[in-house]
């Protein structure tokens, strides 16, 4: 996918969520899981994957209509889990909400109704509200293994309030806009 439309999750600066991740991190590695990529730096959940380096232009001020009428919103991370990529490759380790804020449904929902009016060519698998925390080679652990492992690990709540999306080209390769969403 070449680019996508993305809420940023500020955890990074949260003295209690990087200690928390460090110490999951640590007892991820010594459960034996092979974790072959841990994100580290951008915490975002994706709204929608782009394939279409062409529409970028033209998504670009109608993904800002819809993240402008999205108000700021409070996301509780509670949940850690694992789910495997469509082509079988790899493991996602995700974090994610029990409750995901219905603001975050409907912008996936709109935005994938707006990639439709323009044709562009997106990943239109359902949307799986969740922020990535670490990726394993399929091959090298089953499953049900690693859901395991994780679903014994304490999971404490962090709050977060999510004020921001962009427009970003996939693998760090930068934004291509960002917004301030409304604030309440």
């Amino acid at each position: 996918m070449a680019h996508l439309l993305a809420i940023n999750v500020p955890v990074k600066g949260d003295l209690a969520w990087s200690d928390w991740a460090k110490k999951t991190r640590a007892k991820i590695k010594s459960a034996g899981v092979p974790v072959s990529k841990w994100q580290l730096l951008y915490f975002h959940m994706t709204i929608l994957f782009l394939d279409d380096d062409a529409c970028a232009e033209s998504l670009t001020p109608e993904f800002a209509k819809l993240v402008k009428s999205c108000p700021a919103l409070l996301l509780t991370i509670d949940k850690i889990d694992a789910f495997t990529t469509t082509n079988g490759a790899k493991h996602i380790i995700y974090l994610s909400s029990t409750n995901v804020p219905e603001q975050i449904l409907t912008l996936a929902k709109d935005a994938r109704t707006l990639a439709d009016g323009l044709n562009a060519d997106y990943d239109k698998r359902p949307f799986k509200p969740h922020i990535t925390f670490g990726e394993i080679p399929a091959d090298q652990m089953p499953l049900e293994e690693l859901q395991t492992i994780l679903r014994s690990l304490e999971q404490p709540a962090f709050n977060c309030l999510i004020e921001e999306a962009e427009h970003r080209y996939r693998r760090s390769k930068g934004t291509i806009k960002q917004w301030k969403l409304r604030s309440k």
